[in-house]
């Protein structure tokens, strides 16, 4: 493509884009939860999963970072969720001690599945002398996870919302991420799977954006990859 050989730096968001769950959350929540209190499903749990995730979403401005909405960051963030998430169930099962047993399955490289080309492709972008980022909406285990999942090495910067105090579709996170891999916005292009946090944002922020589209749900309106490998003849 014509527009594709300007970009000097490719950053990356993480859920959806370099990995994902394996069972999903609605699933490792209803196991959690079924240990701990009465039986409940994954089908019961995923639209009230995504219910709370939009509310707490919402209270917070925009750009950011939502765990330091709460006092006590991260933790009272998710402490929240789950309670929420019990009460719209109607579950009997503890907040406490289902925080910490979903916090621990989170924490797990074990939950989470790298899709199959995204080693071989990172490693491909880094011979063509590209500078590689992370920026992604995460709390701060994201670090070690991706220290865990080997993938660490790959990347020049990682930017992790709850450690930098902003998040993605704000301007301020991407900006920070091409000031630190010392490349222009302009010769950036992102990666990431949400038309909002990640097409729009980059694009509010000066960059080029492409969203990774798996599933192939998405309309004509975007720049759209099936997978890490087309990104190859954008960069050419």
């Amino acid at each position: 493509m014509a527009q594709g050989n300007s970009a000097l730096a490719v950053l990356f968001d993480v859920g959806g884009t370099l990995f994902e769950c394996r069972p999903g959350a609605p699933e490792v929540y209803a196991n959690v939860l079924s240990r701990l209190g009465g039986p409940v499903t994954a089908e019961e749990v995923g639209p009230v999963f995504q219910r709370v995730w939009l509310e707490l979403t919402q209270l917070h401005p925009r750009g950011l970072d939502r765990y330091h909405s709460f006092k006590g960051n991260e933790w009272d963030w998710w402490g929240e969720f789950v309670r929420r998430v019990l009460a719209d169930l109607g579950h009997s099962a503890g907040w406490e001690p289902a925080l910490r047993e979903l916090m621990d399955a989170f924490a797990d490289p074990a939950l989470w599945h790298v899709f199959p080309e995204v080693a071989e492709a990172l490693e491909r972008l880094r011979t063509r002398s590209l500078r590689l980022a992370v920026v992604s909406n995460w709390d701060s285990r994201l670090p070690a996870l991706l220290d865990r999942l080997e993938l660490t090495g790959f990347f020049d910067e990682v930017l992790v919302s709850a450690l930098e105090g902003v998040e993605k579709p704000g301007t301020e996170i991407f900006r920070r991420a091409a000031q630190r891999l010392g490349v222009d916005p302009a010769r950036c292009l992102h990666v990431g799977d949400s038309p909002l946090d990640d097409y729009r944002g980059a694009e509010s922020a000066g960059m080029r954006a492409v969203l990774i589209d798996r599933a192939g749900i998405f309309g004509n309106g975007y720049v759209r990859v099936a997978d890490l490998r087309g990104l190859y003849d954008l960069l050419e």
